[in-house]
């Protein structure tokens, strides 16, 4: 039997520890951005073993260590709410690195990311969202989005290709970086789905257009205060942003806020999933705890409080109110785009990375052969003057081009040789260099810039006679220089340059070249291999050796042709060999 005292005893520290929580809860114990909440009910909790950590988005970060300081849940628990960026939390995932018990990212398709490293796949559990934030779009004040700036195809350049539109057909969109966002993640692929399914020539030239239109809100920027400055040479600009941030906007009761307007064809929206890493079965229990709490008509109030919705259609009508009255929410939830697919986040990802990337060229210009030949044409007669050969266009050609490319790009120039049978015993080899690659805008030891000196070089460049068959070992040692100098942060392009027609014969060398070609493909270090054709028609031999690096081959009838070729490198930035 237990004795009086003893009995007396525990009942007494009882007491004072449920005095402690009732002043704990009613204080709201939260400490700082690292949000300790500590629910005792009448035991004694031990701090460490039975703590549940949550890495939570900090859009959704406040109001879950709201709830979790206000709710009970049975037994000793706590909860510990860590607000991170989503996108930070998914690499260290992917990496196996901070893994915590529970992860709140705001959209689903920061788990396509995460789980696309092997650590990932291992730790993320079920999931289900508990909040809703759709994308709207937000315009300046004074402005007004018309009826094309009301849905996502509407945000699509005029125009049927990848050309930007002249001025006053124009608009520009502002939006986070898709690289750190999950708003700018689902815009792109809402742009993108407007467009058309597939990965098509037309499909993709489309896309790499619409890229062209953006511009990224940088972190800590009021797209507010954006949208009421100049829209850089557009007739109108345009943000994408929650409709968390736009209430917030409202709230402030400031005038001149931007208007926003719900896509009336749909948009995707942010769904927060609530998402268990821990395999501890009781901290999984605890994590259903918090999970029910959360979507509780209390949680979902505390919710709407910080201008979320619920993801819950039954608590108080909250997914499709958003709990009226409350926090601005009360239109009604627009009809939402399914933009997660598997592969969708990394695909975006990686063409969003490779559109900004600056480009690592080496050109190879073959002046042997029909190089000498007239270059026909009355639309060339003014470029290169009457009298003017295919060498001269390719010259020209290859100077406009360069006026379309940043100084921050990097540039070499090889010609080939003239060799008749590169490669044997006692001749020259295949190709000459010319200009070692380098950026455009660096300064020469002559105190010139690289760009300048490229020109000088390229156009002191003159016909040979023969040597057609030095071209195909030439593209072999270009594919393998541009190789060795694979930089992973640029796009890596080899640009041929070639006058040698349609009715070319390959050399007796060309099978072993194309072979040699072959072993080069590395899908670890994809390099861009461009054909670009002066005369009457395509080198077949070249032909062939575009089509094994899976490259691309132009025929240039016009002096704007080069012109197109380079914007056409969005193109190639947004899909690149092997995948495309």
């Amino acid at each position: 039997m237990m004795d009086p005292s003893t009995a007396r005893s525990r009942a007494s520290r009882r007491d004072r520890i449920s005095v402690a929580a009732a002043i704990a809860l009613g204080a709201g114990l939260l400490l700082g951005g690292g949000g300790w909440a500590l629910i005792a009910n009448g035991e004694e909790c031990e701090s460490g073993g039975a703590t549940l950590v949550v890495k939570a988005d900090p859009a959704i970060a406040d109001a879950a260590s709201s709830i979790a300081a206000r709710q009970g849940f049975g037994g000793c628990a706590g909860v510990r709410v860590v607000p991170e960026a989503s996108a930070d939390t998914a690499a260290a995932l992917a990496a196996g690195r901070g893994v915590p018990d529970v992860w709140i990212p705001d959209s689903e398709l920061w788990l396509d990311l995460a789980r696309s490293g092997p650590s990932g796949r291992t730790v993320l559990g079920r999931s289900v969202s508990v909040a809703v934030s759709p994308l709207v779009f937000a315009f300046p004040p004074a402005g007004s989005p018309g009826r094309k700036g009301r849905t996502w195809a509407g945000l699509l350049p005029g125009g049927t290709g990848g050309e930007r539109p002249e001025a006053g057909n124009d608009l520009l969109i502002r939006m986070p970086d898709p690289a750190r966002t999950a708003t700018g993640m689902a815009s792109l692929l809402a742009l993108q789905n407007s467009i058309g399914n597939g990965h098509g020539f037309s499909t993709l030239k489309r896309f790499a257009g619409t890229l062209r239109t953006i511009e990224i809100l940088e972190p800590g920027q009021d797209p507010a205060a954006v949208l009421n400055g100049p829209a850089q040479g557009a007739s109108a600009q345009v943000a994408v942003v929650s409709e968390q941030q736009a209430l917030r906007w409202g709230a402030t009761g400031r005038a001149g806020v931007p208007g926003t307007v719900y896509p009336s064809s749909g948009t995707p929206a942010l769904d927060f999933p609530f998402t268990v890493t821990t395999a501890d079965l009781g901290r999984q229990r605890r994590a259903d705890e918090f999970l029910r709490a959360l979507r509780a008509p209390a949680g979902v109030t505390e919710l709407n409080r910080r201008g979320l919705r619920s993801a819950v259609a039954d608590a108080g009508g909250a997914a499709g109110s958003g709990g009226a009255g409350r926090g601005g929410l009360s239109t009604p939830l627009p009809r939402i785009q399914a933009v997660a697919s598997p592969g969708a986040a990394s695909w975006v990802q990686e063409t969003w990375r490779s559109f900004k990337q600056e480009i690592n060229v080496l050109a190879l210009v073959d002046p042997s052969g029909p190089a000498g030949a007239a270059m026909t044409g009355a639309a060339w007669r003014g470029a290169i003057g009457p009298g003017g050969n295919r060498l001269d266009a390719m010259l020209v050609s290859l100077n406009r081009g360069l006026n379309l490319v940043g100084d921050d790009s990097e540039f070499g120039l090889w010609t080939t040789s003239g060799a008749q049978n590169p490669g044997a015993r006692g001749t020259r080899r295949a190709h000459r260099p010319i200009v070692g690659i380098g950026e455009l805008g660096s300064r020469t030891r002559m105190g010139t810039t690289h760009r300048l000196f490229l020109e000088k070089q390229l156009n002191a460049i003159r016909p040979q006679r023969g040597g057609g068959g030095a071209v195909y070992d030439s593209v072999v040692a270009a594919y393998q220089e541009m190789k060795h100098r694979y930089d992973a942060d640029q796009l890596n392009v080899v640009l041929v340059l070639s006058a040698m027609g349609a009715d070319a014969r390959p050399s007796a060398q060309f099978g072993k070249a194309l072979a040699r070609l072959r072993q080069q493909i590395d899908p670890a270090r994809p390099v861009v291999f461009v054909v670009v054709a002066f005369g009457a028609g395509i080198d077949p031999g070249l032909k062939q050796m575009t089509g094994a690096v899976q490259g691309h081959s132009f025929q240039i009838k016009n002096p704007e042709g080069i012109e197109e070729l380079f914007r056409n490198s969005d193109l190639m930035r947004v899909c690149t060999p092997p995948k495309c």
